[in-house]
């Protein structure tokens, strides 16, 4: 969902969600965290708030309690991975104190990491310095580690100016 975050709109990041997320989440909760995922990449990109204000920011435009700090083990829902994710990056300035806060948790959370680290990548607010032995060793086939890097380099170039 993050890359949907990339829409110069509210209103058409979450239309645009709601339409990716039926095929794989078909559930209001499953489409509503899905939104919530899409909205937080937006929130960043966008520079719409501090990251502080994020669960506030989600709270206004997709039902759930997305502010509520969340605590504990994380079950397979999405909505839980996504408030996990919006804890740990509220609470973090780095991303590698933010995979610590995510793995932390314990449970789904390669989900709630997935979530808060694409979200992260598009704030000001978090330092990139994840440790260089995370990136040695990446496959690197066609599909790989460059290829995924070029793909960011082109939606990002997508991103509408202010």
């Amino acid at each position: 969902a993050a890359p949907i975050g990339i829409f110069p709109t509210i209103k058409e990041v979450i239309a645009r969600c709601q339409v990716q997320a039926a095929l794989t989440h078909n559930t209001p909760a499953g489409i509503n965290a899905a939104v919530a995922a899409a909205l937080m990449s937006h929130y960043f990109l966008y520079d719409r708030g501090d990251k502080a204000d994020l669960g506030r920011f989600l709270e206004r435009h997709v039902p759930g309690d997305w502010g509520q700090p969340w605590q504990g083990k994380v079950g397979a829902p999405g909505w839980m991975s996504v408030r996990a994710a919006v804890t740990a990056l509220i609470q973090s300035r780095t991303l590698s104190e933010l995979l610590q806060r995510c793995i932390a948790f314990r449970g789904d959370v390669d989900t709630v990491a997935a979530i808060a680290l694409a979200a992260a990548a598009c704030s000001a607010e978090i330092t990139p310095d994840l440790p260089a032995q995370l990136h040695r060793g990446l496959e690197d086939g066609p599909y790989g580690y460059r290829y995924i890097q070029q793909l960011d380099t082109e939606l990002l170039s997508l991103r509408r100016k202010k």
